[in-house]
């Protein structure tokens, strides 16, 4: 989105991407197992069938049929001919055109966005905000089809839950049973659960909580560079590097009338 953030005046860029590609874009958020492990591919790296259906909870027959329909043209998947050739089973990463579509931005554009956006806010009344908030959804070229895949995202999130949860409940059996970690360095998963309920009465007080969501992430983000350069140092192996995942799901809790 292109937004001239000082006056607050929102314009979005025109989509000049041919037809067959947006079917195709549109296509995979019609079908959660297809979403899903693209999703997956774009968090853990190159994947083969065998670790895409542990992660989803799929048998390898259903993963190995959305693949199928992902590698055909657009491709928004390819093989992975390094990894491929240097570990058992046929690896699979993302396209450049599927991680146009399905990578978040760059957290510190978001961080620079939500800062910028601060800046403009605090001059401005709360009733030009509140029509600026309005303009986000009313100006959006996608309007109509952000609540689609918005719930695609959140049913990619709950897959990973279930998978974490599945973890720690396996986890705590074994343990409970007298059983020892294999890996000493890191022995057990956990899961972590947090949640808080805010009031506010205008989206200026939102634009804050949005600004200080987006602050934390850039922090964890900087966590991750100092963690890449200490595995660096270390030489620990991609295929030993675990993924953690997080994810902030938000938004009013209020049915909201229009006319």
């Amino acid at each position: 989105m292109e937004k001239k953030i000082k006056d607050l005046d929102v314009k979005y860029k025109e989509k000049k991407e041919d037809k067959e590609i947006l079917e195709r874009i549109a296509d995979v958020y019609k079908i959660e197992t297809r979403h899903a492990i693209i999703m997956a591919i774009n968090a853990f790296g190159s994947s083969n069938i065998k670790k895409l259906a542990k992660i989803l909870n799929k048998n390898e027959a259903t993963i190995y049929y959305h693949i199928k329909e992902l590698i055909k043209k657009p491709e928004l998947l390819r093989l992975d001919e390094e990894i491929t050739h240097s570990q058992k089973g046929i690896f699979y990463k993302l396209t450049d055109l599927a991680l146009e579509h399905f990578s978040e931005p760059p957290i510190e554009k978001m961080e620079e966005v939500f800062t910028k956006l601060h800046e403009a806010i605090s001059s401005k009344t709360d009733e030009e905000i509140a029509t600026f908030y309005y303009n986000l959804m009313a100006k959006n070229p996608d309007i109509g089809d952000t609540a689609h895949k918005d719930r695609k995202r959140l049913a990619y999130n709950h897959i990973l839950e279930n998978f974490m949860i599945n973890n720690l409940e396996r986890i705590e059996k074994a343990v409970k049973s007298g059983a020892k970690p294999k890996d000493k360095d890191y022995p057990i998963g956990s899961i972590s659960i947090s949640m808080i309920d805010l009031k506010i009465s205008k989206p200026r007080h939102l634009f804050e909580i949005l600004k200080t969501i987006a602050e934390m992430y850039g922090k964890l983000y900087r966590l991750q560079d100092k963690f890449t350069k200490e595995m660096n140092e270390q030489s620990i192996p991609e295929e030993e590097r675990i993924v953690v995942h997080y994810h902030t799901v938000g938004g009013e809790l209020k049915e909201f009338e229009l006319e």
